[in-house]
């Protein structure tokens, strides 16, 4: 169960990238998709750009400067059934150490062997009290308990206690409800309150309930928490976490239990806490051992280095999955690489990765992608050639719009230099152009309304942006845009009506994991 439960949450998320911004800042202009705004300690909200087309299985680039780790791959290993796959998905390379206890393990008596605490990972949840839902505690401060009770939102205590109610409390977006139920599913391992340091069995599904709790933490800025919670982790190469290492219960089954992108989402944890150099170390070392396994593949050698014959499909598939996992670990050191800024870095993982490209589309974005780094950096120049670089890639596709038509994106990257430029009424001609094509795009819209700030239409902008969360609730209600549209009312005057009107809709239409300070209520709750 744990093996289909990974991508399954892995894609939940992989819906709602995220970025910092600053208002006053150019990241202001980026484009937002989905997006979540992290606690108010935070400097600033988060925004998004999906800027990949739907049908590229690589992910996300945003392209603001606080990209999340939640990020979703589809792994070309879904596909796959069987030992084959699992031997795929699950393959690792072990430190020495850590191959001489595996071996013990495996060699030994079932209680003869029992190696040193310190080689052991002893994870143990460190939160006292569940988290609660923010948005029914403001609207009971500002409107009463009666209109509270109106709020639906489920709880921890309303789904099944397993992985399938976790999985709902998801889909719903009440992630704090999800963060309670991890912490009582870890309960049941032996893994809850008060049993960091102790000794502990591990599973697959042990470890992708720690992945799942890590991700919704991150996902809802609780990053001191996190870090707590992570530090027994940490290199993820402990022998417990390793098959072989429970012979009596796996025979002969080799690999690790821990999914792949929970060591990208651990790799990259420190960036959060602003300790860039940590979260490059640990991203390269993941990236060394994955050139390790593609070397193997390609000398003839199974993953993890063993003479296991492979069919020619199955080494080929296999060096499919790590050359995409390869993709992953440069795309989280790019995302590492511009929360510190560290410009020159970036572009360099950015160029390697178009190079190695074979896709066409992948290639125009990363191109794309690579512009808005360019804007990031205030080199108009250099933005313009990548985007036309992007242009020149962009294929007619049956029953699309001719190459020699702007699609959405090539009008967006044009309207991104405009604002650069601070020609803001031919941005927002461009911004609007991308509407005609897909009208119920946030990004766009979000675009349109900043330009129109920028131009002097204050009343304007509010409309456009009001329109759109009262018309697309299920799509508009995102911390950014809110935080935009507050923003926007405190410049006329504080609007406290339509604020409330705001978090109205928000009760209405948004679970637990929305952050209510993007509202700018002045309350005892947010003070």
């Amino acid at each position: 169960n744990a093996k289909k439960s990974e991508p399954v949450v892995c894609k939940i998320f992989s819906q709602e990238p995220s970025t910092k911004y600053q208002p006053n800042d150019k990241t202001f202009f980026d484009i937002i998709s989905s997006q979540e705004q992290n606690n108010s300690t935070d400097e600033g909200s988060k925004s998004s750009g999906s800027i990949l087309p739907d049908n590229t299985n690589i992910f996300d680039i945003n392209e603001g400067p606080y990209p999340s780790p939640l990020q979703g791959f589809e792994d070309v290993s879904d596909a796959m059934n069987g030992a084959d796959s699992d031997r795929t998905r699950e393959a690792w390379i072990p430190s020495e150490k850590t191959r001489r206890d595996l071996i013990m393990a495996a060699t030994s008596s079932q209680t003869s062997f029992t190696p040193d605490k310190d080689n052991l990972t002893m994870p143990g949840v460190i939160m006292e009290e569940e988290m609660v839902d923010g948005v029914t505690q403001l609207v009971k401060q500002l409107f009463g308990e009666a209109e509270a009770s109106h709020r639906r939102v489920l709880s921890a205590n309303d789904v099944s206690q397993d992985e399938r109610g976790l999985r709902e409390l998801i889909q719903a977006e009440c992630y704090r409800a999800a963060v309670n139920l991890t912490g009582r599913l870890l309960t049941i391992f032996g893994q809850g309150l008060g049993r960091q340091g102790q000794p502990t069995r591990h599973s697959p599904h042990s470890v992708q309930l720690w992945f799942t709790r890590f991700c919704l933490l991150v996902k809802l800025g609780a990053l001191q928490i996190v870090e707590s919670e992570a530090s027994v982790w940490w290199d993820l190469d402990k022998p417990d976490l390793y098959y072989q290492f429970y012979p009596e219960l796996y025979g002969g089954k080799l690999g690790t239990m821990v999914p792949f992108q929970m060591r990208i989402l651990l790799g990259t944890l420190p960036a959060y806490l602003k300790n860039y150099t940590i979260a490059l170390e640990r991203l390269y070392s993941v990236l060394a051992t994955v050139h390790k396994i593609l070397h193997n593949l390609e000398s003839g050698k199974s993953e993890d280095g063993s003479l296991i014959e492979l069919s020619i499909r199955d080494r080929e598939i296999s060096r499919q999955v790590w050359s995409s996992r390869e993709a992953r670990v440069q795309h989280a050191i790019i995302n590492v690489a511009l929360m510190s800024k560290n410009y020159v870095l970036a572009i360099e993982i950015f160029q390697k990765l178009i190079e190695k490209n074979p896709s066409t589309n992948q290639k125009r974005a990363l191109q794309s992608a690579l512009g808005r780094v360019f804007l990031q950096m205030g080199d108009i120049m250099n933005a313009e050639k990548c985007f036309s670089k992007a242009k020149q890639l962009k294929r007619s596709k049956t029953g699309t719009l001719s190459s020699s038509t702007a699609d959405i994106r090539e009008l967006v990257d044009r309207g991104l230099v405009l604002v650069a430029q601070n020609k803001f009424e031919d941005a927002y001609e461009h911004f609007q152009k991308a509407s005609l094509i897909e009208p119920t795009n946030v990004m766009v819209l979000n675009n349109m309304a900043v330009c129109l700030l920028y131009t002097g239409k204050l009343k304007e902008a509010l409309n456009l942006l009001s329109s759109t969360v009262h018309s697309h609730p299920t799509l508009a209600l995102q911390e950014p845009v809110l935080l935009n549209i507050c923003t926007l009312f405190e410049l006329g005057s504080s609007h406290m009506a339509q604020k409330e009107d705001l978090l109205r809709l928000v009760a209405k239409y948004r679970g637990d994991s929305f952050n209510v300070s993007c509202l700018k209520l002045s309350t005892k709750l947010n003070s």
